[in-house]
């Protein structure tokens, strides 16, 4: 009897604990999501671009490492309230966004970028890619907010003047 006992105290005891545990954890992911959040937030306030953006994407993570919930894909009632303002240059496509959402953090866009080849230097787009191709940019941009854009071409896409391009998909989660 003295065993029985026991056994049902500890099994009573273990089980109490776990979900003390696993309760914690999910509270402090809900909490630190939010910290994550309210951190990038306020360390944006009153700055702009793309080195602030990053400076602060880089403090808040440290900060609350596991914070930044990756998302889903936006619907196109959510996609239309991004404004976005960019274009090519120098070998980078960059420009503003700006997230018109009160309810949705934007995590990353996908963008569809086409060559566009003029009559200029005709003998060297032989060897140019006339290919539409697809790039990811990551943001951390929380709603009601402006943030920069950029990403750096690579490999023969750096040599093109211009390109069509548009926005394919958006990735993001509602905030608390």
């Amino acid at each position: 009897m003295f065993r029985k006992n026991i056994f049902t105290t500890t099994s009573v005891i273990t089980g109490c604990l776990l979900a003390l545990v696993i309760g914690s954890q999910a509270t402090h992911a809900s909490q630190s999501s939010s910290h994550y959040e309210q951190c990038f937030t306020e360390a944006m306030a009153e700055k702009t671009g793309n080195i602030a953006q990053r400076e602060a994407q880089t403090a808040c993570r440290e900060q609350f490492p596991k914070t930044a919930p990756q998302g889903n894909v936006l619907s196109n009632e959510a996609v239309q309230k991004l404004k976005i303002d960019a274009g090519f240059g120098w070998g980078i496509f960059n420009g503003t966004i700006y997230n018109g959402n009160s309810d949705y953090v934007i995590t990353q866009l996908t963008i569809s970028m086409t060559p566009i080849h003029d009559d200029h230097h005709m003998e060297m787009h032989a060897n140019m890619s006339h290919e539409t191709k697809q790039h990811q940019i990551d943001l951390s941009l929380p709603p009601l907010s402006k943030g920069a854009l950029s990403m750096a071409l690579t490999g023969e896409d750096t040599h093109v003047h211009d390109f069509v391009w548009e926005v394919i998909q958006v990735i993001g989660y509602k905030s608390n």
